[in-house]
């Protein structure tokens, strides 16, 4: 299900809704694999959401590489900025920040030189 890329804060704020509820949607699968989902967790899945809207593998070394990458955000070199606190803020940043680089690169490669 490839998404064209939002182009507006209003456009970008509707995917973020789209984004949680599409994670969310796993939680009727949590006896199967025994780990609740929650608010606080749900961050975990928030790169393959990005990967699946953008219509990329969910799995490989892109998905591999998206996902650290994603994860790492989250607390970078020690640095606390409160995101366990906001876990649908940490989700949000999850599930966008995958995006821009990819975008960066694609638009780079499509520039006349």
């Amino acid at each position: 299900m490839k998404r064209q890329l939002p182009r507006s804060p209003a456009k970008w704020l509707h995917e973020i809704r789209l984004a949680i509820a599409d994670a969310a949607d796993a939680k009727p699968f949590d006896p199967l694999v025994g780990i609740e989902v929650t608010d606080a967790n749900l961050l975990q899945s928030a790169p393959m959401v990005c990967l699946k809207f953008r219509g990329r593998k969910l799995k490989g070394r892109e998905a591999e590489r998206v996902t650290k990458v994603a994860l790492a955000n989250i607390n970078p070199e020690g640095v606390d900025h409160g995101l366990e606190q906001r876990p649908l803020m940490a989700f949000t940043l999850c599930s966008v920040a995958p995006t821009l680089p990819s975008t960066w690169w694609t638009r780079s490669k499509q520039m006349p030189s």
